[in-house]
């Protein structure tokens, strides 16, 4: 893989990765505070604002420079209305990320490259758990 497409490779879930951070975000609002769900949903997000300071760094390290776009994801996310519609619409966004990575890895040398996008192909997966336990708390409400 070349310099280049390593960065388009990295600027790429960036790009996802700042959308979901903003869009969970703006999902918080409407859940309670402090409550097992807001608590859930606060999780994830903490886990795309790391990604995103993840990403940048990688992105340094290779003498990149890090997209400050956000991707589209966010418009498309913050039209869906309901929790549960969103909460759905969520987990897609996540997993197409954690798909974008898997279908990186078998290019990537081993090193730290590599496991960084492994481990946030992992967080993503969790993650997907978790909001679709949340998903079945809310359908059964």
């Amino acid at each position: 893989m070349t310099a280049d497409e390593l960065l388009t490779l990295l600027n790429q879930p960036l790009e996802a990765e700042r959308a979901g951070a903003k869009v969970l975000a703006a999902f918080l609002d409407e859940y309670e505070r402090d409550t097992p769900a807001w608590r859930q949903l606060a999780a994830v997000q903490r886990d795309e604002a790391n990604n995103c300071a993840i990403l940048i760094d990688l992105i340094r390290r290779a003498n990149g420079a890090p997209s400050a776009a956000t991707g589209d994801f966010l418009a498309k996310a913050l039209a869906v209305q309901g929790r549960l519609p969103r909460l759905r619409f969520l987990n897609r966004g996540q997993q197409w990320v954690a798909r974008k990575i898997g279908e990186a890895l078998p290019h990537l040398e081993e090193g730290s490259v590599r496991d960084a996008l492994l481990a946030m192909q992992e967080s993503h997966l969790l993650n997907i758990e978790a909001c679709d336990a949340l998903a079945e708390t809310l359908e059964a409400a």
